[in-house]
């Protein structure tokens, strides 16, 4: 199941990351079993700078 929800401040702007993240679930239990970061979002600075974020989380997650 693929859920968003805020993470870590943003390294441009120091508003809180949106994150996708992926959840495994069982049938045999009420939690996830497992959890991936799948994409992180920062809508003001992907849409105003689109190349220092992709810099900034290239450097910092080694991912864009």
């Amino acid at each position: 199941m693929k859920i968003t929800r805020y993470g870590e401040p943003c390294s441009l702007c120091c508003t809180p990351l949106l994150l996708d993240v992926f959840q495994v679930r069982s049938a045999q239990s009420d939690f996830p079993t497992a959890e991936r970061v799948i994409g992180r979002r920062c809508p003001d600075c992907q849409a105003s700078r689109p190349e220092q974020w992709t810099e900034a989380m290239e450097n910092r997650y080694d991912d864009a």
